[in-house]
């Protein structure tokens, strides 16, 4: 709780040193020098070693819910993963490195926020080769990122506080493959092929495969926009591990766009995926509009997303909905889902050091018990 209280102070003293144009510039300078500090090495006449750097990433984030089912928040998380009643869905450290002018090295562990024990898994390592733009060939341990707009935002990006209920239900965590990406002119493409089985370290290679492939197109010069990305993901599996996204999902297929001009964007998603014995297929939609009040400052957000699930296909938000008391025993499970968020974000320092806040209303309606519920949220985000 003390970590969280800390965490909380400084942000609030970080906001009033950017009132006014001089402050903001100073506060800048600032960040610039802290956020500097990350970078243990760089040197780019080196053949060798281009770059040595730091990375990580420190999600603290306070919720409270109210609902038909009784009251839920971030104090029903296991302790293990909060400070107090303050949660941490997210602690990352490791390093990336630049090497040869042509190779890309990430390695990062996901921390237990307790300390204890300090190492939880291995989050990422992989090795890239990146000639250009237009073709990267990688190899090691990602998340399954070429699939869902939304799922292929970087975390520390992320504009709500969780992903929408139906990319959590059909995206795969960390998994150990090879994959190629790229750019050619307005043309975006990406295929990957991960072992199906998720470990806290690397694969076993025994619970068969999954493959995600993606074709996009920018229309930004024809829309006269920042960008205008058309996109059609699609993810197959015949993973033997059941109880994680694609193992409970022969197929899946995302259809969306994601749009940016000066202050205003948006991320749109149609998805749907078909289930794997017991479970039923679902499909949905996501729209996601935003703009920022004060340019790069502070930016207002709406989210709605439905989902549909056959067979009482959907499950509650892990965070933090199926923590209500009156829902436990049924696991949340539903067939109508429909969640509208509003938020507002300040960033301090661009997606590096940012505060958020919102609110969600969301409905889980055909499964044993219905679900009807609001949640408040208030977090920061720190990212190097």
């Amino acid at each position: 709780m003390k970590k969280g209280l800390l965490i909380t102070c400084i942000t609030l003293a970080s906001m009033l040193l950017v009132r006014g144009n001089d402050a903001t510039v100073g506060a800048a300078i600032g960040y610039d020098k802290i956020w500097s500090l990350a970078s243990l090495y760089h040197d780019k006449d080196n053949s060798v070693i281009q770059d040595f750097s730091l990375t990580g990433e420190i999600f603290s984030q306070w919720a409270s819910g109210s609902s038909n089912q009784g009251s839920f928040g971030s104090a029903d998380v296991p302790s293990a993963s909060r400070w107090g009643e303050i949660d941490t869905p997210v602690f990352r450290i490791g390093f990336s490195a630049q090497m040869f002018r042509l190779l890309k090295l990430n390695a990062i562990i996901d921390v237990n926020p307790n300390w204890d024990p300090f190492y939880k898994d291995l989050y990422e390592v992989n090795l890239t080769y990146a000639p250009g733009e237009s073709f990267n060939l990688g190899i090691g341990k990602q998340k399954g990122r070429y699939f869902s707009q939304e799922y292929s935002i970087r975390t520390r990006e992320l504009l709500e506080f969780n992903q929408s209920l139906l990319v959590n239900t059909l995206v795969p965590r960390g998994l150990t493959g090879i994959w190629i990406n790229g750019k050619v002119q307005h043309w975006t493409y990406a295929l990957a092929a991960y072992a199906g089985d998720y470990e806290k370290e690397f694969t076993n290679f025994n619970a068969g495969a999954v493959i995600q492939a993606s074709i996009g197109y920018d229309f930004a010069a024809a829309f006269g926009a920042d960008k205008a990305l058309l996109r059609l993901d699609y993810q197959g599996s015949n993973s033997g591990q059941n109880g994680f996204g694609p193992g409970k999902f022969d197929n899946a297929l995302s259809i969306n766009t994601i749009y940016q001009k000066g202050r205003f964007g948006f991320y749109t998603d149609l998805l749907g995926g078909t289930g794997r014995g017991m479970q039923g297929d679902v499909w949905g939609a996501i729209i996601t509009p935003s703009w920022f009040i004060v340019e790069q400052k502070l930016q207002v957000i709406f989210r709605y997303q439905y989902a549909h699930g056959d067979n009482d296909g959907l499950k509650l938000q892990t965070r933090y909905e199926s923590y209500a008391p009156g829902i436990q025993d049924t696991k949340g499970i539903g067939s109508e889902y429909n969640a509208a968020y509003v938020g507002l974000n300040w960033y301090l320092y661009g997606n590096k050091l940012k505060v958020m806040t919102g609110l969600e209303y969301s409905d889980m309606s055909g499964g044993p018990k219905n679900f009807s519920g609001w949640t408040s949220f208030s977090g920061l985000r720190v990212a190097f």
